[in-house]
């Protein structure tokens, strides 16, 4: 398998930044024992687009008069810790974080609706919805190139939180809605992402014990939330609305990110023979 790499590295040199005295480097350690394997740190930004949430908005715009189509892009945070076990292939586990949110306020007229009655109040809505993904992760990573493509996958949970407030202006006329706190609860859920990327080795020898890169990718998060979130909501209504209310949503809270990430590969000094 040594050989092959090396063979490997000798025709891709020119294209993956690898030199002479790189190839030098990866020969002398056919010649030392002990456990060269090499453990990956990465730490990350990340840029979350499309939480698909349509029904829910849907019916916060018709029966609550909300503006807001949609949260917001969050950014986010992560991090990962592998370790190589099979030439390129390492295996891992990771960790992120992201909340988006939905803070607007506006007059809201259900005389206009027809699904409630009463008078214009001024309504201000803060929503927050705040992921923890955590994974056991696989990733086709070449160790040995400086600049080098990789794909990867992450099976695991998320921890999802929905937290919504509702603060309405307070008058005595007939049909009027107090405002409150609509939801607030956490969920555990099924969580697994797919990603692709490509890795920029800072200037050094690719055969150094530790070595930095910085890395460009994009994935899709699978994340799905299902949850009561406008029940209690519904309940602050003096006339009748729609039953669907009172049943659960589905959330995909995840969707397509983009990252940013620095990594150290840390190798552990060789034994010579």
């Amino acid at each position: 398998m040594r050989i092959i790499l090396l063979m490997g590295l000798l025709c891709g040199a020119l294209t993956s930044g690898v030199t002479a005295q790189d190839l030098e480097i990866l020969k002398e350690r056919d010649l030392r024992r002990g456990n060269q394997r090499p453990v990956r740190f990465e730490a990350t930004a990340a840029w979350t687009i499309g939480i698909d949430a349509d029904e829910l908005f849907r019916d916060y715009q018709a029966v609550f008069g909300g503006k807001a189509s949609g949260f917001d892009v969050p950014v986010g945070f992560g991090g990962s810790l592998s370790t190589y076990q099979l030439d390129d292939v390492s295996f891992g586990v990771s960790a992120g974080y992201f909340r988006a949110v939905v803070r607007e306020n506006y007059d809201y007229q259900p005389l206009l609706r027809d699904t409630s009655f009463g008078p214009t109040q001024n309504v201000t809505q803060n929503m927050s919805l705040t992921c923890i993904p955590a994974m056991i992760t696989v990733d086709y990573f070449p160790v040995y190139r400086q600049f080098t493509g990789y794909v990867g996958a992450g099976l695991g949970i998320g921890h999802v939180s929905f937290r919504w407030d509702e603060e309405l202006s307070s008058t005595t006329l007939p049909g009027a809605r107090r405002g409150g706190q609509r939801y607030n609860d956490s969920h555990i859920v099924p969580a697994l992402q797919i990603r692709t990327g490509v890795s920029l080795g800072l200037d050094g020898e690719v055969g150094k014990n530790v070595r930095a890169a910085v890395t460009l990718e994009g994935g899709y998060l699978y994340m799905p939330l299902s949850a009561p979130m406008m029940r209690e909501a519904a309940s602050s209504f003096v006339a009748a609305v729609p039953e669907r209310l009172r049943s659960d949503y589905r959330v995909q809270t995840g969707g397509f990110q983009l990252r940013v990430g620095f990594l150290l590969f840390v190798r552990p000094p060789a034994k010579t023979m």
